[in-house]
């Protein structure tokens, strides 16, 4: 049986992984951020992270969700 995948399922899981991609770019090219914000966007990178990944479970309980309603 074939599923569609919906349009605003791979939004939100593009969207999840943008934000986790923004999150590691900070965290392990802290050479590029000048030292006077270095702790800031560190805990930006952080918060940033997290966001991305509840985006990601949210995006694949929706899927489950819809998987049990088919």
């Amino acid at each position: 049986m074939s599923r569609r995948i919906s349009v605003a399922m791979i939004i939100g899981t593009l969207l999840a992984l943008c934000f986790i991609g923004i999150a590691l770019y900070l965290l392990f090219f802290p050479g590029t951020i000048p030292a006077a914000s270095r702790d800031d966007l560190r805990l930006y990178a952080l918060l940033t992270g997290a966001y991305g990944i509840w985006r990601l479970v949210r995006v694949w309980l929706a899927w489950k969700d819809a998987e049990e309603n088919v």
